[in-house]
């Protein structure tokens, strides 16, 4: 039993390891895109030296930009341990690191690659949307994972660790506004969860005073005074309305982004919600029948059959209304799924805070806009998160092989993404020399091949 263990265990770092290669792998060939190449130059330098202020107050990750823009090693670098730490996180988190084996990591690795190509375009496929909305991501799990280990045991606390948990709680408020508020929430929150433990609670004393003092530093800078005030260009709160904002941007982009285009995503979640709903006998048939109906076919209708429409032939408008309330349809009827037929109490509760998680990432964008693809990444790695749990205990209740199709689909989702951006890598390298070509014979009109998958960029 004890080698069998061992065996898995080194299974699994070789799994590890080479899930860090194929990132690596992906941080080489993705090529700089949209603004990376602004902050790449001296404007960018032009804003440090000011310390961003008028501009934003992301610090960290703004510096992070500037350095990744210049350097592809340490852009490889970074590229390479914050994805790969948040697959670790996110399986540890929702499975349990002594329970994790291989499959788990191929799986989140692949859900992450599948996730809505907008989204993927502007987290994975974009640098400065990477260092904000992926980092934002891993501090948010890294602090959730540090909640999980709790155990009601007071130990002695060394001054290190307080200074450690005070600096991660600077750090991580100084990525992105609304990782900030989220983590200001929830940190408030785990004061009543750790209350039984002296130890973490002093220690969470100490997170949640970084928290505020990196939140005060990140809201001082002078430009969120433009954005309240509507005078930021491209930011700012509600103009007609709280309520009829939240309305419009729901109906056009949030639905879109989140539940739309990740139907492969909610047809894994969906369809380990129903057979975990169907394990137990008890309960109304009738209504067990109506509630898996809904949640199977709106996923797969999502998954599958939205995109045969061509949007062109009909009035998007009143499309998108009816998607946006079958989404919303959709929220209600896993809310009920969940509270009324699954029987396994842990399991609820840590659905119930995936989806409050959710929620609470996507506030801030019902007041302030621009909502783009990037916003709801974080809101989608809760929904990934929740998949693995809810999937994770399916397969730990049955003896069939079934973790090994989730095996082939990470596997075969990682290899078509190094497929798709390797010939994007290489097609942006090649022009690099076509370019040079043509600006050596002096060309007045210079001729840049497109590259062939530039919808994940």
């Amino acid at each position: 039993m004890e080698q069998k263990r061992k065996s898995q265990i080194n299974t699994t770092h070789i799994i590890l390891f080479g899930i860090g290669i194929f990132w690596a792998i992906l941080g080489f060939v993705t090529p700089l895109t949209g603004d990376d190449w602004t902050w790449g130059s001296q404007i960018g330098l032009n804003r440090l030296a000011n310390g961003y202020v008028g501009y934003n107050g992301r610090i960290l990750s703004n510096t992070l930009e500037i350095i990744i823009s210049r350097s592809t090693l340490i852009r490889v670098i970074l590229f390479t341990v914050i994805n790969t730490l948040l697959v670790y996180f996110v399986v540890n988190i929702a499975v349990g690191k002594d329970k994790a084996k291989p499959w788990h990591y191929l799986l989140a690795t692949g859900l992450f690659t599948t996730i809505s190509t907008s989204v993927y375009a502007q987290s994975f496929g974009w640098f400065a949307g990477f260092i904000n909305y992926i980092l934002g991501a891993l501090v948010i799990f890294v602090y959730c994972h540090w909640i999980a280990t709790y155990h009601p045991i007071s130990l002695k606390v060394k001054a290190i660790n307080y200074i450690g948990m005070f600096v991660l709680g600077v750090a991580s408020a100084l990525i992105i506004e609304h990782v900030t508020f989220y983590l200001l929430c929830l940190s408030l929150m785990a004061f009543l969860y750790l209350r039984k433990s002296r130890r973490q609670l002093r220690l969470n004393v100490a997170y949640f005073s970084g928290i505020v003092v990196g939140g005060l530093i990140m809201f001082l800078n002078p430009s969120y005074v433009r954005v309240f005030t509507g005078h930021d260009t491209l930011r700012h709160t509600a103009h007609n309305g709280l309520f009829s904002q939240a309305i419009t941007m729901y109906t056009n982009q949030m639905a879109k982004y989140v539940f739309q285009q990740n139907g492969l995503l909610l047809l894994v979640l969906s369809m380990g919600i129903i057979i975990l709903m169907y394990r137990d006998t008890r309960g109304n048939r009738l209504l067990k029948g109506i509630l898996s109906s809904y949640l199977l076919g709106y996923s797969v209708f999502a998954a599958f059959i939205r995109n045969l429409f061509p949007t062109n032939n009909f009035n998007m408008t009143v499309v998108n209304e009816y998607l946006a309330v079958g989404s919303v349809f959709y929220i209600a009827v896993l809310v009920v799924t969940i509270f009324a037929f699954i029987q396994e109490k842990e399991l609820k509760l840590r659905l119930c805070f995936y989806i409050v998680s959710a929620l609470l990432l996507s506030a801030p964008f019902v007041a302030i806009t621009p909502y783009g693809p990037r916003c709801a990444f974080n809101t989608v790695a809760f929904i990934i998160l929740a998949a693995i749990d809810v999937i994770n205990v399916v397969v730990s209740n049955d003896q069939s092989e079934i973790s090994n199709v989730f095996e082939i689909f990470g596997v075969v989702s990682m290899a078509f993404m190094l497929v798709t951006m390797g010939m994007n890598g290489h097609v942006n390298h090649a022009r690099v020399a076509v370019i040079k070509t043509q600006l050596a014979r002096h060309a007045k009109v210079v001729y840049v091949r497109k590259l062939p998958f530039e919808q994940f960029l």
